[in-house]
């Protein structure tokens, strides 16, 4: 009797163990239905959208329809982008379509190649790439606000051209044209900044801007235009005179910091690791810059004088351990800092952003500046290195009134060789770096081959 009792109460402990896994199973299956939650745990995020995508796409507020057309075979590489998009806002619905199957489809929104998506929105409709996110997200910038943007480059003075060498912005413009601006390049020396500018960019000048230009310059500020000023270390004394004018200092100096070394630079390069919060181009709601930024060779631009009708402030510095060599010659011969030289250590000031312009009450937009002191940053050496890419495509969307799409991008790799590795090391972390790899583990390694030769001698 005691056997068959023990044997029942088996069977009834076994089937309760397997009712309430069922139950479990169940509630977890339930719970995954009525929830939709995605963790990305791929290193670079790459099944996630990037904060300025999600943020772009909740201003889509009517029905947003997605029409792409794939070469056969390729159908699952476009569809999971899509769903992504479609995920993050109901009102975007989505079609996968062969282009050699419908081919009367294609033609008829516009669409003539593979690997293109045609987007509806409103009344309006673009054509873009399918893939990648910020290209189809383009696209949907496109159709949302009703027109692209227009970016100049000012020329003449030895400035950064979008495209060329690695000195170049052919890396930023193509990743400005992602985000749907149109970029060009004006002289300012024959007229003023061209109609329809939406950003005026100043690119490293080597040579100073004359009087009449920069008069050309605040003119456009003053009615309400966008400048983004990107100067590496060199003498532009009229360019000081005139953010001088509005309460910005231009320091003729170079900073430049030995012990956040990044590898494979000369010890010139400053890293910026000290962001004000709140503001939108370093601090944005869609993803504030937490990785550091890089800038090459820099100078000092911080905040001075307050001019009435101007509000700037200082958003960015860089770490503790830099020093600002008040003689850009000696930093460039690799001369060491030195206080008794006149040199000053500590964090510096190297952005500042500000609006020009009092605010009349009656939807008259100000002027907005940004400036860095430093234009290597934003070349194609150096735009995907930490969050350089993200701090020049903050710059350009806050002075273009685009402020609420500004945040983290989706992380691209390069598709040309840098000339540095993207590691930030300390003096410290270097040296553990070394004693870890070149003492430390071949001493374990011999310590251990010696312990074994030593228990097969004993052993006999």
């Amino acid at each position: 009797m005691s056997t068959l009792s023990r044997s029942a109460r088996g069977w009834t402990e076994l089937g309760a163990h397997v009712v309430l896994l069922l139950i479990g199973l169940g509630g977890m299956q339930v719970a995954a239905e009525r929830t939709n939650r995605r963790i990305d745990l791929t290193p670079g995020r790459a099944l996630s959208l990037a904060p300025a995508t999600r943020k772009l796409l909740a201003e889509v507020t009517a029905p947003l329809r997605i029409t792409v057309f794939f070469r056969r075979g390729t159908r699952e590489r476009h569809a999971d982008l899509v769903r992504l998009f479609a995920d993050a806002n109901p009102r975007i619905a989505f079609e996968l379509l062969d282009l050699d199957r419908f081919p009367e489809r294609a033609r008829s929104l516009g669409v003539t190649s593979y690997g293109r998506a045609a987007i509806e929105y409103g009344g309006r409709r673009a054509v873009v790439l399918a893939a990648p996110e910020e290209e189809l997200a383009g696209g949907i910038r496109r159709v949302v606000h009703g027109r692209r943007r227009h970016l100049v480059f000012t020329t003449g003075h030895g400035e950064r051209e979008p495209g060329g060498a690695a000195d170049g912005y052919g890396r930023l413009a193509a990743a400005l044209g992602a985000e749907d601006y149109v970029a060009g390049a004006a002289s300012l020396v024959d007229g003023p900044v061209p109609d329809g500018t939406d950003v005026l960019l100043v690119a490293g000048p080597r040579h100073d801007f004359l009087l009449s230009e920069l008069d050309a310059v605040a003119a456009y500020l003053a009615a309400g235009g966008g400048v983004v000023m990107l100067l590496d270390p060199a003498p532009l004394p009229n360019v000081a005179q005139l953010l001088a004018s509005m309460g910005i200092q231009l320091g003729d100096d170079m900073i430049v910091d030995r012990e956040r070394r990044v590898l494979g630079t000369d010890g010139l390069a400053a890293v910026v690791e000290l962001f004000k919060r709140g503001n939108p181009v370093t601090d944005p709601d869609a993803g504030a810059i937490d990785t550091g930024v890089v800038l090459p060779s820099a100078r000092t631009v911080d905040v001075g004088t307050e001019v009435p009708g101007v509000a700037a402030e200082t958003i960015a510095r860089t770490a503790p351990s830099a020093w600002t060599e008040h003689d850009p010659a000696r930093a460039r011969r690799g001369e060491e800092p030195s206080a008794a030289a006149g040199d000053t250590p500590g964090s510096a000031p190297v952005l500042v952003m500000a609006q020009v312009g009092a605010d009349d009450g009656v939807g008259h937009r100000r002027g907005r500046l940004v400036v860095a002191g430093d234009a290597d940053f934003a070349s194609d050496a150096y735009l995907d290195l930490l969050g350089n890419r993200d701090l020049a495509l903050n710059a350009i969307a806050w002075v273009a009134g685009e402020e609420a799409l500004a945040g983290e991008r989706p992380k691209r790799v390069p598709e040309v060789d840098r000339p540095l590795s993207p590691l930030v090391l300390t003096a410290r972390d270097a040296r553990a770096i070394f004693v870890a790899g070149v003492v430390v583990e071949p001493g374990l390694v011999l310590l251990a081959g010696v312990v074994l030769v030593g228990l097969r001698r004993r052993r006999g």
